[in-house]
């Protein structure tokens, strides 16, 4: 009974201060005397959202006539903030249907990716096409989601689900969210990594954390498990820095390719072929991509575990010796040129998975330097 909409509108006003364009406005207003950036900067925010253009209709800012801007904003004060939040893209919109905020006794749920539109999809929503076995609950206090989430100024957002107690999940998330917010990396998931490994003050255990960005439609969680936790502590301070554009769509990361690969329990095989990949098509960073690759090599024999990690290493130490005799037989057999014409020939085999492929390279290899490969075996 205590929660009315006029306290929720309040509460989002000053939670999300920073996105609440007629506060910016109210700000500019208390000068006296205003500069003509001053006049012009009002009147950009009054066209940049969609509500304050209505109530300022074929009114403009000139500097003189800031009581009336003063006035209508406070006798409007709850329209505008009720529709900057449901329609921010990083507010309220981005987590649940904006048509819904405030409603009860839905039909169907209001977040992302669990709303469904009843009258053009209920043919298809149940099993079988049976409408009657659709089932679906919403709640009121839905709407206090957005404000769950970490840090709005980020194009995902975080929430760690370690619901012991109200006050275990309010600590955790305000230092969760401060350490992303002083966090610097441009990419999010990045940044969440990187908290993740600093994280050890306020999580010490296995824990959930649902995640939602604005480029998708519907929520994701995982599950970090402390065991991993560690393993990715472990991982600071290793020098795992490396972007590559692969198209306009996609760039490799290769420090968030690991974070995820550890927190996955997936080994770094798929990366390392993919760095080989980049070795022999990069000519100008050889040495800066073969210093990572390495790394990468020692970081997946650490973590196949101590039972196998002696054999794969002295397996791994037995191919770089053949590698070298193989390169110095070939020098002195005058034929330096098939050295790169082997590495391109194993390193595309490897990238497709060609496993009998890269046997019968390897076979041909030993026969013409007459080299026996004693890792083969």
């Amino acid at each position: 009974e205590d929660i009315t909409e006029e306290k929720y509108l309040k509460f989002a006003e000053n939670y999300f201060e920073k996105y609440m364009t007629h506060k910016n406005i109210l700000n500019i207003l208390e000068s006296q005397e205003f500069s003509e950036e001053q006049i012009k900067l009002v009147n950009d925010l009054v066209k940049s959202k969609t509500v304050l253009k209505g109530l300022f209709d074929k009114i403009k800012f000139d500097g003189t006539n800031k009581d009336i801007f003063i006035s209508t904003i406070e006798e409007n004060r709850a329209e505008i903030i009720k529709n900057i939040f449901k329609n921010g893209n990083n507010l309220y919109k981005n987590y649940c249907n904006e048509r819904l905020i405030f409603t009860e006794d839905n039909s169907t749920c209001r977040l992302r990716g669990y709303n469904v539109d009843k009258d053009r999809k209920t043919s298809n929503l149940g099993f079988c096409f049976s409408k009657e076995s659709f089932e679906s609950n919403d709640i009121l206090e839905f709407d206090f989601i957005p404000f769950a989430f970490s840090n709005s100024d980020m194009r995902e957002t975080y929430f760690v689900n370690n619901n012991f107690s109200v006050k275990s999940l309010t600590q955790t998330n305000y230092a969760f969210s401060n350490q992303l917010s002083s966090t610097e990396n441009k990419d999010d998931k990045n940044k969440l990594m990187l908290v993740l490994q600093n994280s050890k003050d306020y999580i010490s255990y296995d824990v959930e954390i649902i995640s939602k960005s604005q480029d998708k439609a519907y929520y994701e969680t995982f599950f970090v498990r402390l065991e991993r936790l560690k393993k990715l502590r472990e991982l600071s301070g290793k020098s795992l820095n490396f972007v590559k554009k692969i198209n306009d769509d996609y760039w490799f990361n290769l420090e968030k390719e690991v974070y995820m690969r550890c927190l996955n329990n997936v080994l770094l095989d798929d990366v390392i072929l993919m760095m080989l990949k980049f070795y022999f098509d990069d000519n100008a960073g050889k040495g800066y991509i073969k210093s990572r690759t390495d790394m990468l090599i020692d970081i997946n024999v650490s973590w196949k575990g101590n039972e196998i990690m002696d054999e794969i290493k002295n397996q791994i130490d037995s191919a770089k010796k053949c590698g070298h005799l193989v390169s110095k037989r070939l020098i002195e057999m005058k034929s330096s040129n098939k050295i790169i014409s082997y590495k391109y020939k194993l390193s595309s085999a490897l990238n497709t998975h060609d496993y009998d492929r890269v046997k019968e390279i390897l076979l041909r290899l030993s026969a013409e330097v007459n080299i026996e490969f004693s890792f083969f075996y």
